[in-house]
């Protein structure tokens, strides 16, 4: 069995300055993605939207073949 990387996606849901919950997603990442470089994309996310981000979801698809 082998695996190939097809796509990589996050999902971020955080509070506004008003506390009203916000949810952005971001698709079609690079491969490969280091646990700084999504803490380094979290702590830009914070200072654009002027949000705070209270929860991360990674999520990647691989194709399996037999």
């Amino acid at each position: 069995m082998s695996k190939a990387w097809v796509k990589t996606n996050i999902a971020t849901t955080g509070v506004s300055a008003d506390g009203s919950e916000i949810k952005h997603s971001f698709n079609n990442l690079k491969e490969g993605l280091t646990e700084e470089n999504i803490t380094a994309f979290i702590a830009i996310l914070n200072t654009l939207l002027a949000d705070e981000v209270s929860e991360t979801k990674l999520t990647t698809v691989e194709a399996v073949t037999a």
